[in-house]
């Protein structure tokens, strides 16, 4: 394995830059919101997600600035939730996209591992 030439970036820099170039290409980007619940249009599709509620209490009941989470419609949505997303969860027991395929497989593992000389 040889990996000469290749960049090492920080995910936590990374994701603020794309998103910055999302954004000028028209893209709505909500960071620091975490969507609820989906929501869907007339025909049953995904029209969007509605964001958690804001100023919730300790007990998680609705505190001096509670705000019910709004509604955020669009013509596409994209859940990048990661492999056991509870919207994703959602969606795939809706739209059956599981029927008729194997079932996901997770397991814990190493992708690369880079051996450093002492100091480094």
């Amino acid at each position: 394995m040889h990996n000469h030439g290749n960049v090492i970036v920080s995910l936590g820099m990374l994701t603020p830059y794309m998103a910055q170039q999302a954004e000028k290409l028209g893209v709505d980007v909500f960071a620091g919101f975490a969507a609820a619940l989906p929501l869907y249009g007339a025909d049953g599709e995904v029209a969007g997600v509605q964001i958690g509620d804001l100023g919730l209490d300790r007990d998680g009941g609705p505190g001096p600035n509670f705000a019910p989470g709004p509604e955020v419609r669009a013509k596409l949505s994209v859940f990048a939730e990661g492999a056991r997303g509870s919207l994703t969860k959602q969606l795939v027991a809706k739209f059956r996209l599981d029927a008729g395929r194997c079932p996901q497989v997770y397991g814990l593992g190493l992708k690369e591992l880079w051996q450093l000389p002492p100091g480094a």
